[in-house]
């Protein structure tokens, strides 16, 4: 397959300089995730449930071994609101592990939830930490990053790194990430300023979004796990049907979220939904910021369940175009400019990412199974939430043949999960 330009380019900066020290400037979306940790906490994990043990001495060892090999998660950020923030990498400043003792299975959405409470300092490094909940015979292992250091395919890849090295195997050192422009420069001569799909126009003019009060308070977190029967049924009727798993999880959340919530039955639903743009960008499975977003705007009153699945699969389909990626971007990095204050970029936020949902979907991990004496069975996440008020995020990620979902919220629809499985239940039949 051809590679494309920004891939090429890719390789050339990293072939210039095989950089293991992360000490650089941020890029325009990293920046925007520091100003607005600044505003509410921005951080997010992803959870691992294992069958097995492993040492803490192990666990530590490690992590240790993953910061060898991902160097970004080695820094701190250091700069003002008003200016341009640098990464700062340092030496020797290990992650921190949590040990708790309990029933992993029983205990890690308390713990998740928990850590999603807690903020990180930014000019503190490294800016990930890590949870080991130690069960009779089995493991839950989280892991929690600041937004402007990773995505969630980066804290899925860490987590398997780390189960590599708990396995007694080698890790690969990797170069440190770039800013994604800096690889999407491929694009400069490209219409960067294109407008952005129309939902995104239609999103962003509904009512801007207000935000949390600053009072640190725990969200709920639930999973749910979709059997590998069902996940198989609901992956050939989305096929079927001219749409994508990710089509009909945007509209099972749209209907079961209008049959729970009377708020929800009076506005169109705005839901965002991260995009993952590492095989444009050719990045691979290094740690880093590599995402983009697009908006769908969904109605769900009266509208078949599969229409509805096409109407999100073609929304998000337009947000995938390298141009509308650039152009986002591009918006981004002209809001952040030299620098802003962090009420500015609240303020921003609040108008065009306003939503009352995020689908963030993972997709099919290429990984699971067996690492050494431990097992995979599942993995949850992203957990994570922008502090906006009665956001709903759902979290999706494929493992061993089975969708997990996960619903964090501060204002929680009861059984929001379970309502969505019914309707996939129902329209996978």
């Amino acid at each position: 397959m051809a590679r494309t330009a920004a891939q090429l380019a890719y390789d050339e900066l990293e072939a210039a300089s095989a950089v293991t020290d992360a000490s650089r400037t941020l890029g325009s979306l990293e920046h925007l995730f520091w100003l607005l940790d600044q505003n509410r906490s921005f951080h997010f994990a992803v959870t691992a449930l294992i069958s097995g043990k492993a040492s803490p001495d192990d666990w530590r060892e490690a992590l240790d071994r993953l910061q060898e090999r991902h160097p970004i998660l080695s820094v701190g950020i250091e700069g003002r609101p008003g200016s341009i923030p640098r990464f700062r990498q340092e030496v020797g400043a290990s992650i921190p592990l949590r040990i708790v003792e309990g029933d992993p299975n029983a205990d890690w959405e308390g713990e998740v939830g928990e850590e999603l409470a807690t903020p990180f300092d930014p000019a503190k490094a490294p800016l990930m930490r890590a949870v080991l909940i130690q069960g009779k015979r089995d493991t839950a292992f989280i892991l929690v990053a600041h937004h402007s250091i990773a995505d969630g395919l980066s804290l899925a890849y860490a987590i398997r790194d780390t189960l590599v090295a708990v396995s007694g195997r080698q890790l690969e050192s990797l170069p440190a990430s770039l800013p994604q422009e800096e690889i999407l420069g491929a694009y400069a001569g490209q219409e960067a300023a294109t407008s952005a799909p129309d939902q995104q126009d239609s999103a962003a003019a509904g009512k801007p979004a207000t935000y949390r009060p600053l009072d640190n308070a725990r969200p709920k977190v639930n999973g749910l796990r979709l059997s590998p029967a069902l996940t198989k049924r609901l992956r050939a009727r989305a096929r079927g049907e001219g749409t994508t798993v990710h089509g009909a999880l945007s509209a099972a959340l749209a209907i079961a979220g209008r049959r729970l919530s009377p708020a929800w039955r009076e506005i169109p639903l705005r839901v965002i939904n991260p995009i993952n743009i590492r095989p444009l960008l050719g990045v691979g499975d290094n740690c880093g910021l590599f995402v983009g977003a697009t908006a769908s705007v969904l109605d769900g009153k009266g509208v078949d369940f599969w229409d509805l699945a096409r109407e999100a699969k073609t929304a998000v389909a337009a947000g995938q175009e390298p141009e509308a990626i650039v152009a986002h971007l591009s918006a981004i990095a002209g809001a952040v400019g030299n620098g802003i204050e962090v009420s500015t970029a609240a303020e921003f936020a609040a108008s065009t990412l306003a939503h009352e949902a995020v689908l963030t979907n993972l997709g099919v991990l290429p990984f699971g199974g067996r690492f050494g004496r431990l097992k995979l069975e599942t993995l949850w996440g992203p957990a994570v939430l922008i502090g906006m008020d009665g956001v709903q995020t759902v979290g999706v990620a494929t493992v061993n043949e089975s969708i997990c979902l996960i619903h964090t919220s501060h204002t929680p629809p009861q059984g929001l999960l379970g309502a969505m499985g019914d309707v996939l239940v129902e329209a996978s039949r």
